[in-house]
């Protein structure tokens, strides 16, 4: 049986500045194709790095498997805690990822000024030895400056990109899952997390900050300009709305774009139209009046 599609899509009580910046960023920049896969990817590798995690946390309870075996046959083939190890690697990789595209956006945006490479190592070093034109924003500065979780992310991501897996294991006692990569060395000694799980929510804490002060300031500079925003898909069919860049925005910002339409087939009548603000400013539709013809 094929049922009519309904759901919500337009949700801004999620958004961060992230999205904000996502919808609004065309009426100021005009990125090239590299660019704007950018915009897209700050948002898609933080929340693959956030998913992630999720798994691996869903995966701990196969570490014991590995423990039982080594218990019962005085070996284990580690399998488990390779899958793990594997997982928890990625939510580094992905949160580099983002800030690399973050970095992609801001020399795009800035590409003027002196002394900015193209290069993500490079212009957080550039900002933290104070090496920039005087014409790149003191608020940027302050958000890359704040990061002082970079380096480590920075070195951990350089590792693993072309090293083998490492490894996972669970301590008894604290019951914190410590990871190891005795191939990877960082400032010359190996590499050794005592608590992975923990690390990594505070890196994805440090990501998400500074994603959200790099974009708060982006943001502050975009043009004031008006977009058409899906709403949704109700009764298989899509409504749509006008949204102006005015802080702040919720669901009831913006004026309705299909009212012209629905008021006049009952059946298709937006399910919050007697609630939706949008709605209440769009002008109405006359009713259609049929006339007799002799």
């Amino acid at each position: 049986m094929i049922t009519n599609a309904t759901v919500r899509t337009f949700a801004p009580e999620w958004w961060g500045q992230v999205d904000i910046f996502q919808n609004f960023y065309g009426g100021t920049h005009s990125f090239s194709t590299d660019g704007k896969k950018a915009v897209l990817g700050v948002k898609n590798h933080f929340q693959k790095a956030l998913t992630l995690r999720d798994v691996a946390i869903k995966m701990l309870p196969n570490l014991a498997i590995d423990e039982d075996e080594l218990n019962t046959k005085g070996y284990t083939s580690a399998n488990n805690s390779k899958e793990f190890s594997a997982v928890i690697e990625e939510v580094f990789t992905e949160l580099y990822s983002s800030i690399d595209c973050t970095r992609k956006i801001i020399t795009s945006i800035y590409k003027r000024t002196r002394r900015l490479k193209d290069s993500t190592r490079k212009m957080f070093h550039s900002v933290k030895t104070d090496q920039l034109g005087s014409d790149f924003p003191n608020e940027l500065k302050d958000a890359i400056i704040s990061a002082d979780w970079f380096e480590e992310l920075l070195a951990i991501r350089d590792e693993l990109t072309h090293s083998d897996i490492g490894n996972c294991h669970k301590n008894q006692e604290t019951g914190a899952i410590s990871y190891s990569h005795y191939g990877l060395k960082i400032n010359g000694s190996p590499l050794i997390i005592e608590d992975v799980l923990k690390r990594s929510s505070e890196l994805i804490d440090g990501v998400n900050n500074l994603l959200g002060n790099v974009f708060n300031y982006l943001n502050s500079n975009l043009e004031k300009t008006n977009i058409n925003q899906l709403c949704g898909v109700f009764f298989g069919r899509a409504y749509m709305r006008t949204l102006p860049f005015e802080i702040p925005i919720d669901f009831n910002s913006g004026t309705c774009l299909s009212r012209n339409w629905f008021d006049n087939e009952s059946a298709y009548k937006c399910p919050f139209a007697t609630s939706c603000k949008a709605y209440q400013r769009a002008e109405p539709t006359p009713p259609i009046t049929a006339y007799q013809i002799t």
